[in-house]
């Protein structure tokens, strides 16, 4: 697994300047993986109230107000396991009409002893109209931060909703595309199979994965285990381009 501090390297600083991003990728880029990452980087410092919760919300898509009330309780249940009790959101009434998921915000903000950063996972999993409220919201509240809204909120999800996402934050954000591995990330990932069994990639093998993958990183993971899991070369031979061009028409006989 690539450590998330390779790829997107600026988004810490863009959080540390209080800047709202929205990050897009297809799917089975490793977007989650990558946010994972930068939540355990982020959270390491101690400088801030670091929350990653997924907009995947439970019971089905909801719009309007119960829409949001599910998104806030996603963020909550969230914060419940990844925040000290301090840090956690104040409680609301559960017969509170939530109607802007932006005020429940700015108030645990303004409760907050830590400036407040939101990880938000699959954004594009959001009912239409709760993810435009949502973001309407944001930018609403921008120029309050810190101490009426969160610092920096990362948008994460699918390149369908980006330029409508940019379009309802405005100028206070920033889009980022989550790249591709490149070719030493590959290398990167070969490499730490070989440090964990001592079985090598030869040049060629890397190469290979690189080229045939074209960097997207569940199809590199999907070669790697192919040869490791199912070929399963023996430890004391390295890998070779002979294997990862037999793993490949494996694969492609059997999505074919």
């Amino acid at each position: 697994m690539l450590n998330a501090s390779t790829r997107l390297v600026e988004v810490p600083d863009l959080v540390a300047r209080g800047a709202y991003v929205v990050v897009h990728a297809p799917r089975l880029h490793g977007r989650t993986t990558w946010l994972r990452g930068l939540a355990a980087g982020l959270a390491e410092g101690g400088a801030w109230a670091v929350v990653r919760a997924s907009c995947r919300l439970r019971g089905g898509a909801a719009e309007g107000a119960s829409g949001e009330r599910a998104l806030l309780e996603a963020i909550a249940r969230a914060a419940g396991e990844q925040l000290p009790a301090p840090l956690r959101p104040p409680p609301w009434p559960p017969s509170y009409d939530v109607r802007f998921a932006g005020v429940v915000l700015s108030a645990w903000a303004r409760a907050c002893p830590r400036p407040l950063v939101l990880l938000l996972d699959d954004v594009d999993l959001l009912p239409r109209e709760t993810r435009a409220s949502l973001l309407t919201q944001m930018r609403a509240t921008y120029e309050a931060r810190p101490r009426a809204a969160p610092w920096s909120v990362v948008f994460c999800g699918s390149e369908e909703v980006q330029a409508s996402a940019v379009e309802l934050l405005g100028p206070g954000s920033t889009s980022l595309r989550l790249p591709d591995f490149t070719a030493a990330q590959v290398a990167t990932l070969c490499a730490e199979h070989t440090e964990e069994t001592g079985q090598p990639f030869r040049d060629e093998a890397v190469a290979q994965i690189a080229a045939i993958s074209g960097g997207h990183p569940w199809v590199v993971n999907v070669l790697a285990r192919e040869i490791v899991e199912k070929l399963r070369p023996p430890l004391r031979q390295p890998i070779t381009a002979v294997h990862v061009r037999t793993a490949a028409e494996r694969l492609r006989g059997a999505w074919v």
